[in-house]
């Protein structure tokens, strides 16, 4: 639907300097792939402008986002390989990962706890030359580790 659509644009929009910048560079060390975002809270909670609920209560847990750059061959083998909902998807992102432009978007796989799983294609913000710099500066140091 548009509100769930218009959600998860929300959570990249609030993500966008750290995913984006993360995806160009792991991109550049792993080759073409998605961004695989997970987060164990739902869609609603994490696209809630701050993390108070409706109640007016605080949300329960910390809101995060689980970020992993993966090769089509990783998304088969540690994706889709317990999980028929995942493997689903397979046809729709394959397509995605192998037709994006890699100087100006990038393939983003959303998985939420309430059960939202959603693929797409978002537009590089900020732009590839920034997200380079980014990356390297963010995740460049310790030889791929973490991350």
């Amino acid at each position: 639907s548009d509100d769930k659509d218009a959600a998860r644009q929300d959570v990249l929009s609030k993500i966008r300097f750290y995913a984006f910048p993360y995806a160009v560079y792991k991109a550049s060390k792993a080759g073409r792939g998605l961004l695989f975002v997970q987060s164990d809270s739902s869609l609603a909670v994490m696209s809630l402008p701050i993390p108070v609920l409706s109640n007016g209560h605080s949300c329960p847990q910390q809101r995060s986002v689980i970020l992993h750059w993966l090769t089509m061959e990783e998304y088969d083998k540690e994706v889709c390989r317990d999980d028929f909902e995942m493997a689903a998807m397979r046809n729709e992102l394959k397509s995605a990962v192998e037709t994006y432009d890699d100087k100006v978007e990038v393939p983003v796989l959303m998985r939420f706890r309430c059960g939202q799983v959603a693929v797409g294609v978002a537009p590089l913000l900020p732009d590839y030359k920034l997200c380079q710099i980014l990356g390297k500066e963010y995740y460049g140091h310790g030889q791929d580790s973490g991350a």
